[in-house]
């Protein structure tokens, strides 16, 4: 790839790698977690029911609009592969704020919004990276979004991501923690685990931890154990529900793949010194 010098001074092949895979971690995450959320609408999911009656809307308007909401979500999965601008990763991360909103507004509870970190986190630390640029350049397609990035636009990334990955894993803990919600259960015993109540509480409070220390730490095999982490207790949606839940695993792409865009802005933002 070639590499150019910037006021900075010259940079090294390899910090521009790492910032482009930082880059390609993101869009794929956000792919996979509006195609597996599209996914839910065209299936007409009954538990999006809640979020309608929230706002006073009936079930015979929310049951053929959730077709409509899925193809929403999988135009925009597929954008941004194919056509990421900045208005789109805008829209993306307001709309993943806002249906994550919709979970205390419905009496879910506040631990069900930061547990959707990996949603909305992706597509801000996207358009983190890619800078604000000019009011004309929103609706264009943004060009090599690493390739381009700055040192501050790889810091500010980076910021939106460690918080994104700490309020997932301490809104999952809170649910073990302080909830104590028995699908968790019932997910390890899919598995051959019985998980009672105080191990069930003690992994809550593991990963609660964990979100606390990604805050602070610089270590790469904490947020490597942590993508490592979401990719297998995500697995136990299909494997102890139905195949259809394999739409719950695919839904949390960012789970898995901010983590690891994390440690390419990491390495990128070493490469280029303090």
């Amino acid at each position: 790839m070639p590499v150019t010098a910037s006021s900075r001074g010259a940079v090294a092949e390899t910090d521009w790698d790492a910032a482009v895979v930082a880059e390609w971690l993101l869009r794929i995450g956000c792919a996979w977690c509006f195609i597996g959320h599209g996914a839910w609408g065209l299936y007409q999911k009954e538990g999006w029911l809640p979020f309608y009656h929230a706002f006073g809307i009936a079930d015979s308007v929310a049951w053929p609009t959730m077709p409509l909401i899925g193809l929403h979500d999988i135009a925009l999965g597929i954008a941004a592969l194919v056509y990421p601008s900045r208005a789109l990763l805008a829209w993306m991360g307001v709309w993943c704020l806002f249906t994550a909103l919709l979970r205390p507004i419905a009496g879910m509870g506040w631990w069900e919004f930061l547990e959707r970190g990996g949603n909305y986190a992706p597509p801000l630390a996207l358009l983190a990276l890619a800078g604000t640029g000019s009011r004309q350049s929103w609706w264009a397609r943004i060009e090599q979004i690493g390739a381009v990035a700055d040192r501050r636009a790889i810091e500010r990334s980076a910021l939106v991501l460690r918080l994104g990955i700490a309020s997932l894993l301490i809104g999952h803990g809170g649910f073990a923690a302080f909830e104590a919600k028995q699908y968790l259960a019932g997910h390890w015993a899919a598995v051959g685990i019985d998980v009672g109540p105080s191990a069930l509480a003690a992994i809550g409070w593991a990963e609660i931890a964990a979100g606390v220390a990604v805050l602070f730490s610089r270590s790469t095999l904490l947020l490597a154990a942590v993508s490592a982490w979401k990719v297998a207790t995500e697995l136990l949606y299909p494997i102890a529900g139905q195949p259809m839940d394999v739409f719950e695993f695919i839904e949390r792409g960012g789970d898995y793949f901010a983590p690891l865009a994390l440690i390419a802005l990491l390495a990128a933002k070493q490469g280029r010194g303090s």
